[in-house]
């Protein structure tokens, strides 16, 4: 049965707190701390892990947090394949303040990646993947990096006969030079990719399509926040609105689009309906506090609310 493989080069430990406020040159007294794994593709995997889908993580490990990021995966029962690495894992940290309910997300960067160990990551790919598995490539690239990682991965994929989805900003030219089967941008890396800001939807929808025709990618979707998304393939045009609710935190809520997006591709469902998963699974996710995940009863229950109303 076809898999939903992720990579992860640059994982995080991410721990999250509540602060009753932030202000420079105070001690900060900190409550509901809250410990996750972190990173895009360790984020998708565990979404889709909670969809239901079959995954597995492939990441970087390395030091004391990469020990964590295993252990935490290992309770939430996320298969994963571990590429020890020299340098450490990083952590990323996030402080909710309760004062003014605003959100403050400190990334520390990864330890670079030596030659040996990119090989590695890409030989996992070429091993793990098989017939109409889809592999994805999400989140940030090691300081120092080559900028043609995500493009071998792409490569490795298809090789194998899998589809190969991306949900990064670095070195995504190259990947689309090498060509993949779906490119996920939001609304601050499009301009990044386009040299330009675009004007939403028509600029945006025509940006896509171009990528699409060039044979760079055979769907592309971009998240607009509360605008909303779309994706472009050949066969057209989907598009959906945000699904409104309270929201608590944003972090995760791209990856969490990603992963019921794919997941949605995975059991056939068409480009319109994979949105409204995507959707729904970003919304919910919205729905929590500091770097938990959706709940799965909210996604579907959303879901088929947003649907029956549209």
């Amino acid at each position: 049965m076809p898999r939903i493989i992720t990579i992860t080069p640059n994982p995080t430990y991410d721990f999250a707190v509540d602060a009753d406020f932030v202000e420079p040159n105070r001690k900060l007294r900190c409550k509901n701390a809250q410990s996750h794994p972190g990173g895009g593709g360790i984020n998708v995997a565990r979404a889709a892990h909670r969809l239901g889908a079959d995954v597995l993580a492939i990441i970087t490990a390395g030091g004391l947090y990469g020990d964590a990021v295993k252990g935490l995966l290992g309770e939430e029962l996320i298969p994963i394949r571990a590429i020890p690495v020299r340098g450490a894992t990083r952590i990323a940290f996030h402080v909710q303040d309760l004062s003014g309910d605003h959100e403050y997300r400190f990334n520390l960067p990864g330890a670079e990646m030596a030659t040996s160990e990119v090989d590695a990551m890409i030989a996992a790919i070429a091993e793990e993947t098989g017939e109409g598995d889809y592999v994805v490539g999400s989140g940030s690239l090691p300081a120092g990096k080559p900028h043609n990682f995500w493009a071998r991965a792409a490569h490795a994929t298809k090789e194998q006969g899998g589809r190969f989805v991306l949900d990064s900003i670095n070195g995504v030219a190259e990947a689309l030079d090498e060509g993949i089967y779906f490119l996920r941008l939001n609304k601050f890396e499009y301009p990044e990719l386009s040299g330009r800001e675009l004007q939403w939807p028509d600029e945006v929808i025509a940006f896509a399509k171009d990528i699409v025709k060039a044979g760079g990618a055979e769907r592309v979707a971009v998240t607009q926040g509360g605008d909303g998304t779309i994706m472009a393939s050949a066969e057209g045009v989907a598009r959906t609105p945000v699904i409104k609710v309270k929201a608590e935190s944003a972090v995760g809520a791209g990856d969490s689009f990603v992963a019921a997006t794919v997941a949605a591709m995975l059991s056939g469902a068409d480009d319109l309906d994979c949105l409204w998963r995507g959707a729904a699974a970003a919304a919910a996710t919205r729905m929590t506090a500091g770097t938990t995940l959706f709940n799965a009863e909210d996604v579907e229950r959303l879901y088929t609310q947003e649907k029956r109303e549209s």
